[in-house]
């Protein structure tokens, strides 16, 4: 009886811990905007704060490059003439406003 529980226990483990036949079979396909990920050259922070002064009236205080967004944005802090502080994100692909 023993034997047997000891063989059914042992059974059970390597099934637990085997990998799974029909999973590991698969490939995993990147999804069509994974496959044709475009990687564009950011551009400078110069050009992401002017781009942000053209939009809102102030005064530009700093700003910082988000290269793990997709697509990478720049985050500018803007002072704005009415004394607000406001974060506008800019597009470091195109320059865009986001």
């Amino acid at each position: 009886m023993i034997k047997k529980l000891t063989l059914i226990a042992l059974m059970a483990a390597v099934v637990s811990f085997a990998p799974n036949v029909y999973g590991a079979s698969q490939k995993l396909l990147p999804t069509p905007e994974l496959r044709e990920k475009k990687t564009c050259t950011p551009i400078g922070k110069g050009a992401a704060m002017s781009a942000a002064a053209r939009r809102i009236d102030g005064k530009v205080l700093s700003a910082s490059l988000n290269t793990r967004a997709r697509p990478p944005v720049y985050r500018v802090k803007i002072l704005t003439d009415s004394g607000r502080v406001r974060h506008v994100y800019v597009n470091a692909c195109n320059g865009r406003l986001a």
